[in-house]
């Protein structure tokens, strides 16, 4: 920050004064721009209905930041500098009222914008006591005795008005362009033989620069990532404010759905145009990710140019395909693995109706033992109960027609035996047709009958239980 420097004994300047408000000025500027950007932002200027109600509208107090020259003339005695732009504030500290009057034709309405520009004012016209070298004991009035007022304060502040569009059949009028240097803040709807506004008839117009709160509690809130989706089902569209205005590597946003999918989605960000939402293993949605009402998060990926969903709440969420045992495994409703499995689930434990889970599992729940003789666990939900479904084989040799072998499972089904299969092996190792049988079960084992043609002969067998 640059500072004035004066000394003791000097004959004070009028240069010294203006130089340290200009310094402060600029100070402030650069710290404004490093925390708001320089694109304009504003804080404040709600537009709200008169009370009672009119055909014009209030603009509350509020703030404009919005790059200016330095001085776009000459400020006393120091000259215009306009070759240098900084962050400018200017404050609205009372309430502006607007007119925004209804068109004369039936069946048309009309649109106004209400627009703000930051505007450099020298205000405070008074006329100013002057030294008088030839009679140091009557001052002059103004600047040589001339009697001229002049200005006594720059102040930096907000001009706000209301731009009317081309009235047009209601449903057809447009919403004008904002003035040059000017920003589009409000739009207004009037119509014919209206007679008064009401906030219904008071939208924000189209990527607003408004702050939805001071910038701490905007934080907090991550209200400047999160927006309300405007689109349809499949193909998302979110407006933030302040509009953002690129994609950047890693952005994360948030955004409440209206509707939710049903297969492939794209997202659309402050209509910078629709890229694709894909879930996190980067595949197309399937439908059923995103449900209506929830609270979507989602993460630019420059890499890809897609949109990555990492969660939509009340939504299934789609995983890559694990490769240790602690990754998670999707056993999603729409999951063809799961449907079979819970299909399967609902016809051996006699449960109707199971319930698709949304969750993920660990691969690390598929515990199993891959030998001659091995199990699998595999977890389902029937009706909403969660249940390791257990898959066992194994093999008994020398198995003769007279009697039955006894066989240990690898492990024992906690609760259940549900059935099992049993076939004669042949010489290469691999089930046959032919008979085998079994019976007698438990949670621990079976008994394995030979049924074929009295010879010794091995059985293998599947069983399944939980």
């Amino acid at each position: 920050m640059d500072r004035q420097t004066v000394y003791p004994g000097q004959i004070p300047l009028e240069t010294d004064l203006l130089n340290t408000n200009k310094f402060a000025m600029i100070a402030l500027a650069k710290l404004a721009a490093v925390m708001l950007g320089t694109a304009a932002v504003v804080n404040g200027l709600g537009c709200v209905p008169t009370g009672p109600a009119s055909l014009q509208v209030i603009v509350n107090p509020g703030e404009i930041y919005a790059l200016a020259n330095i001085d776009a003339t000459a400020y006393s005695s120091l000259p215009a500098d306009t070759s240098h732009s900084i962050l400018k504030q200017g404050i609205s500290l009372d309430p502006v009222t607007l007119s925004c009057p209804a068109p004369a034709t039936a069946g048309q309405s009309v649109n106004y914008l209400i627009q703000a520009a930051y505007l450099d004012s020298d205000t405070g016209l008074i006329t100013l006591p002057y030294y008088n070298a030839s009679n140091p004991t009557q001052a002059w009035s103004g600047p040589g005795g001339s009697g001229a007022q002049q200005a006594t304060a720059r102040k930096g502040i907000v001009s706000i008005s209301a731009k009317a569009g081309v009235a047009a059949a209601t449903g057809t009028q447009t919403t004008p362009a904002p003035d040059a240097g000017y920003t589009g803040l409000w739009v207004v709807t009037v119509a014919n033989g209206q007679t008064t506004i009401t906030s219904a008839n008071i939208a924000q117009a189209a990527n607003a620069p408004i702050l939805p709160a001071d910038l701490l509690h905007a934080i907090q809130q991550n209200a400047l990532t999160t927006a309300v989706d405007t689109g349809a089902a499949n193909a998302y569209a979110v407006s933030y404010s302040p509009a953002i205005t690129a994609l950047t590597d890693g952005m994360v946003l948030w955004f409440k759905t209206k509707t939710a999918n049903s297969g492939a989605s794209t997202l659309n960000v402050n209509s910078l145009g629709a890229q694709p939402l894909v879930g996190g293993a980067h595949s197309a949605l399937q439908g059923g990710e995103i449900v209506a009402g929830g609270k979507c998060q989602a993460v630019w990926r420059a890499d890809i140019s897609s949109w990555v969903l990492i969660e939509c709440t009340g939504g299934a969420l789609q995983v890559a395909a694990p490769v240790q045992s602690n990754h998670a495994v999707s056993l999603g409703a729409g999951d063809g693995r799961y449907a079979a499995l819970a299909g399967l689930a609902s016809q051996l434990f006699a449960v109707a109706g199971p319930t698709a889970t949304q969750h993920a599992v660990n691969l690390g729940q598929f515990a199993a033992t891959l030998s001659a003789n091995g199990y699998v666990k595999i977890p389902v939900i029937a009706a909403g109960v969660k249940y390791n479904l257990i898959l066992q084989w194994g093999q008994v040799n020398a198995v003769t027609a007279a009697g039955g072998s006894n066989v240990t499972f690898p492990i024992a089904f906690p609760n259940a035996f549900l059935s099992a299969v049993a076939s004669f092996v042949n010489s290469g190792g691999v089930s046959t047709a032919s008979a085998g049988g079994w019976g007698i079960p438990s949670t621990t084992g079976m008994t394995l009958f030979n049924n074929g043609n009295g010879a010794a002969s091995a059985i293998s067998y599947f069983a399944i239980g939980w």
